[in-house]
């Protein structure tokens, strides 16, 4: 009798917390738990994400970060830039700015089968913490990178939208990436604005319907 009153109140808690998930809860809920097989997503449901895709730039990535205030884009940047420039990267953790990892071209992880392991370790070293996403710098996800990303639980994210010569209209589900590299490059002044104007959401609240909190960096 008292074991089916156990196995009952337990059903009950167990009831209320799947019907009552609090707003912390897994606030950046990985997508390997939520898909059956390695995923690449590129578009959300619920409105709009700014993504920045950095390789290149100092005094004026640190201008822009000083300058930012939240609702913040989602930074990609390259493990070399992020070795290379601490003092910015504080800043951005300091500030809970988004930061995951922009990889080589998609071609480099077959060619290089440790390579995409060996990123994610020396981001870990950097960062703290391990990536949560990760994108390749040209869009190209081989099924072999897609499978290591799956068992290292490392996200991928594409976008369905791309700045090239000036800003795209956007639409709801809409994912921008803004290119900053030294060789493809948005205006400053141009990035800011968006930025500044337009009403922006993380990627876990695009595809998911998340209500998150301020994600925070390790000391």
């Amino acid at each position: 009798m008292k074991t089916k009153a156990l196995l009952v109140g337990l059903l009950i808690v167990l009831g209320l917390f799947l019907f009552n998930v609090p707003k912390n809860f897994s606030s950046l809920l990985p997508v390997f738990q939520l898909t059956e097989k390695p995923t690449v997503i590129s578009k959300g449901s619920y409105g709009n994400t700014v993504t920045i895709d950095l390789t290149f730039g100092k005094s004026d990535i640190e201008k822009l970060v000083n300058d930012l205030q939240a609702p913040y884009p989602h930074f990609f940047i390259s493990i070399e830039w992020i070795e290379r420039s601490e003092e910015i990267i504080e800043l951005m953790k300091e500030k809970n700015v988004p930061i995951s990892l922009l990889g080589k071209s998609g071609i480099t992880y077959i060619e290089n089968p440790t390579l995409f392991e060996k990123e994610v370790e020396r981001f870990e070293k950097a960062i703290g913490e391990r990536p949560l996403w990760f994108r390749t710098i040209d869009y190209e996800f081989p099924i072999e990178l897609q499978k290591q990303a799956w068992e290292q639980e490392v996200n991928l994210l594409s976008s369905n939208k791309y700045w090239s010569d000036k800003a795209p209209k956007l639409e709801k589900g809409d994912i921008l990436t803004i290119p900053l590299h030294q060789e493809e490059r948005v205006d400053m002044q141009q990035l800011t604005k968006v930025i500044q104007t337009k009403k922006i959401i993380t990627i876990e609240q695009n595809i998911f319907g998340l209500k998150v909190k301020t994600k925070t960096y390790p000391e």
